[in-house]
């Protein structure tokens, strides 16, 4: 689920035209239920960021989308809200998430 992201990177989408027209854009469920987690290879993870959890990388990326201002997310443990917050700490550059969006693309 990738395109939303590579929109906003492109500087077009959804994401961006609410953001410009001064609305706060939210993004929900952005491991869709926990759905995403199988594609979160042991490589993706790497690329996205060494040393986290699946999950954590996959709403890493999420929340490093140019013009999304909220990530909505829930966490099934204290221990994985900590790993969020580690995750979160440091977005993705554009630069870098742009090499995630390349990644996902070529498959």
């Amino acid at each position: 689920m990738d395109a939303p992201i590579t929109q906003a990177l492109n500087g077009g989408g959804p994401l961006v035209q609410a953001q410009d027209a001064g609305m706060i854009t939210f993004g929900s469920a952005p491991l869709h239920g926990g759905d995403l987690l199988d594609a979160m290879t042991p490589e993706l993870v790497d690329l996205i960021r060494p040393g986290l959890t699946p999950g954590a990388a996959g709403l890493l990326a999420a929340a490093s989308c140019p013009a999304l201002d909220v990530v909505l997310t829930s966490a099934s443990s204290h221990a994985h809200w900590d790993d969020a917050a580690k995750a979160l700490a440091v977005p993705l550059t554009r630069e870098h998430l742009r090499r995630v969006t390349d990644e996902l693309a070529t498959g």
